[in-house]
Parts: C-alpha cells; sequence; structure tokens
C-alpha cells in the first residue's frame, strides 16, 4: 500500500459499509451512503483503492480490504461469494470442479472459479484469481441449493448429482475424467441413485450419461435400474472416455466410448 491515509469521506463510507456487513459493494450503494456528487464520489474510490483500502473487482464493484490485511490489499472475502457477486443479479450457480471443492470431492486444489449463469461475461481474473463463466440458458440452471461457503454466507451450489454430471458432460471443465471418477467415488455414498437417473434424463447429455454409466460399472456402484435408465441414454455415436486425452485406445460397445485412459488408472482412485 502506498499510504494508509483514508480522509474523513473514505472512513465515513468503509464504517457505514462495516456496519452494513457490505465487504462487497457497488458505486450505487457507496453513493447511498456518502450523497453529494458523483464526481466526487469516484475521486473518494480511486483514493481508497490507490491507498489500498478497497479493491476494484469489476465495473462499478469493489472489495473493502480490512485492516488485518495489512500490507498485502487483498480483501478477505471468499472467492465464490465474489463470483456470486459478479453475476449478481442474474440466475447462476458454482459448477463443475468448483462445486467439487465445496462439496469436499477432490483431493486437489482448486485454482479458477467456475460457474454456470444465463448472463454472458468474458473470463477474467481478479487478485490472481481466474474467474471462468459458462453460459447456460435460464431453463438448464436447476440441480442446485443455497450452500454455505462462510460462517455468514451462501453461495448457490451444484448439488451432488448435478455436479458429478456436469463434469462427466465437460472433464475439461475439471481437469479431466479422473478428477471427476475421484469425485464419483469420495461421495457415493452420499449419492442418491434415483435422482441421479433422473438428473441424467433431464439433462440429456447423452456423453454424460455414457461415461457415467462406464465409471458405475467399472467401480461396482449404483444398481441394475440405473445402468438400465443410463443404457436407454446412449447414443449411437462413439465419444473419448477423456476428452482431454487424445483419440486412442478400445473402443467399447456397451456405452459406445473410446476408453483412452487405461481403466487400472482409474480403479487406482479407490484404493488411495
Amino acid at each position: 500500500m502506498s499510504s494508509k491515509t483514508i480522509g474523513p469521506a473514505g472512513a465515513r463510507l468503509l464504517t457505514a459499509l462495516a456496519e452494513r456487513d457490505r465487504p462487497i459493494f457497488s458505486v450505487a450503494e457507496a453513493q447511498a451512503v456518502l450523497g453529494g456528487d458523483y464526481d466526487a464520489l469516484v475521486h473518494t474510490l480511486r483514493r481508497l483503492a490507490r491507498a489500498g483500502w478497497v479493491v476494484r473487482l469489476t465495473a462499478g464493484r469493489y472489495a473493502m480490504v480490512p485492516l488485518s490485511s495489512g500490507s498485502t490489499s487483498a480483501p478477505q472475502v471468499n472467492r465464490y461469494v465474489i463470483m456470486r457477486e459478479l453475476l449478481a443479479p442474474a440466475p447462476y450457480y458454482i459448477s463443475h470442479d468448483s462445486a467439487m471443492d465445496v462439496h469436499d470431492m477432490l483431493t486437489r486444489p482448486v485454482t479458477v472459479v467456475t460457474a454456470t449463469s444465463s448472463r454472458r461475461l468474458a473470463g477474467r481474473t481478479i487478485l490472481g484469481i481466474p474467474y471462468r463463466f459458462i453460459y447456460a440458458p435460464a431453463t438448464a440452471l436447476w440441480g442446485h441449493t443455497p450452500t454455505w461457503v462462510t460462517p455468514y454466507e451462501q453461495v448457490a451450489v451444484s448439488d451432488l448429482e448435478r455436479t458429478l454430471l456436469d463434469g462427466l458432460a465437460r472433464p475439461d471443465l475439471c481437469a479431466g475424467i479422473s478428477q471427476v471418477a475421484t469425485a464419483l467415488w469420495m461421495r457415493h455414498t452420499d449419492l442418491d441413485w434415483d435422482k441421479l437417473g433422473a438428473y441424467a434424463e433431464k439433462l440429456g447429455g447423452q456423453a454424460a450419461a455414457q461415461r457415467l454409466g462406464y465409471l458405475l460399472e467399472l467401480f461396482a456402484l449404483g444398481s441394475p435400474a440405473l445402468l438400465a435408465r443410463l443404457q436407454a441414454l446412449t447414443a449411437a455415436g462413439y465419444v473419448r472416455l477423456d476428452p482431454l486425452l487424445p483419440d486412442e485406445g478400445p473402443y467399447l460397445a456397451r456405452w459406445r466410448l473410446r476408453i483412452n485412459l487405461e481403466p487400472a488408472s482409474l480403479e487406482a482412485v479407490i484404493r488411495t
């Protein structure tokens, strides 16, 4: 921080925002606190940003930097809360490997924040963290629930079953099929198999159903009824088990998959 000089207007703004529990705030909220001339407000916000009291997240939205940040100028705001604020007021949910992170479905750290939303936004990096936005129409935004990500903040996160199917539909957004297999195995005792089958049918993604059926059989999970439902969703054409890997390996007719990752590599998930 170049200076911690705050000024009377800045002090009044930050005090009011803290009292209202608004660590992330908009320019409109700031003006509601300070009133007066808009240009003066912009000057105050720029001064606070230069001094390290606030950090600009995106156009018109800022995050406060608490005193405990010292010289790092890093707001202590949960990254998933930042994502919620970036997308507001559009419908959204935290998805793919970010949802797996929230649900404790992974054994590796997640470095990218991913959300699915009906709002189209270009990816960006905020305070060194990449934010990735996946577009979907509002009618496709189902299977999520409010989830606590801090003791005081909730965000919309895909539930276990939708998280798994999203990962199977787009393994490239989850670091590959082995990570999705890890997620499946880590939380398989908590999955609702009937819901998973219904979700697969509602999603309509044939590749997701094919990969799920294969993994369930490989790990001896699920039920005959679920496997039959997934089998009915299987497409005529073949897809790669892992779209991040080359198009090579044997073909498995039952699930219309090209097995381009050794089953032993996936089976190792349940032995670690």
